[in-house]
């Protein structure tokens, strides 16, 4: 039976990075810690890469082998420019994109995860706004994809995490990392948070909806915003957006 994560409530930076710097010093699983990766959500969902949120015409594994090949084949103009070597940059490049894959977007910075789970606090259909949630992932050495050239993202074994070549600016603005979800994973819908292998690693932060608007303005009092973590059109316009209007 899985164990439950644990769940800390936050309300503000320095309650945030205060739990940050205990949960890495009451760290004892049995193996030296690696580092630490953030995931920072509008709401409290599962961690499961969007792919798993899907349902195949037919053969699961198929159908995702022939999505990626058909966005590698489709238009190469649109993808030469990112100078993609193998197919873990072509993931990496879909996830970026929109492409349903088997990653799920992790950072190292623990501000840009903090933004992520604020970003918005929109009401929903007449409902509460949600919980910005950040789950921190405290990682040892084996929890690493290590020989990215020698095996294929599609044959992990176990799910683990990868650091990406930066093949987009965002992904250097953001601090990005990414955990590979293994078929076996995928096929059965398993979250991270419900396997023996993450569970006693991750730790959930939840932040009040009543506290998000008050994070939000002192991370831009930080320097991270909209503009910091996306770095083009889209991003100032966001970020303008939120400066100047309710």
């Amino acid at each position: 039976m899985v164990m439950k994560e644990v769940t800390v409530t936050v309300e503000s930076i320095g309650d945030y990075l205060a739990v940050i710097s205990q949960k890495k010093a009451d760290y004892r699983p049995g193996s030296v810690l690696q580092d630490v990766v953030f995931r920072g959500q509008v709401g409290d969902f599962p961690l499961m890469p969007k792919i798993c949120r899907l349902k195949a015409k037919e053969d699961f594994l198929q159908a995702e082998q022939q999505m990626l090949d058909e966005f590698k084949r489709s238009n190469p103009l649109l993808i030469q420019p990112h100078d993609a070597m193998d197919d873990w940059d072509y993931l990496t490049l879909g996830q970026h994109f929109g492409l349903p894959t088997r990653l799920l977007d992790w950072s190292n910075n623990a501000l840009t995860a903090l933004w992520f789970a604020v970003s918005t606090n929109r009401e929903l259909h007449g409902q509460a706004p949600p919980s910005g949630i950040v789950w921190m992932l405290m990682a040892v050495e084996d929890d690493f994809v290590t020989d990215m050239r020698n095996i294929h993202p599609f044959d992990v074994s176990e799910t683990k995490i990868f650091r990406p070549r930066l093949i987009k600016q965002r992904i250097n603005n953001q601090s990005g990392a990414f955990t590979i979800h293994s078929s076996a994973d995928i096929l059965e819908k398993r979250p991270l948070n419900e396997t023996d292998r993450y569970n006693k690693k991750l730790v959930k932060m939840e932040i009040p909806p009543d506290k998000i608007p008050d994070l939000r303005n002192d991370l831009n009092t930080l320097g991270v915003h909209a503009f910091s973590i996306f770095p083009e059109l889209e991003g100032l316009c966001t970020y303008l957006q939120w400066r100047f209007f309710e």
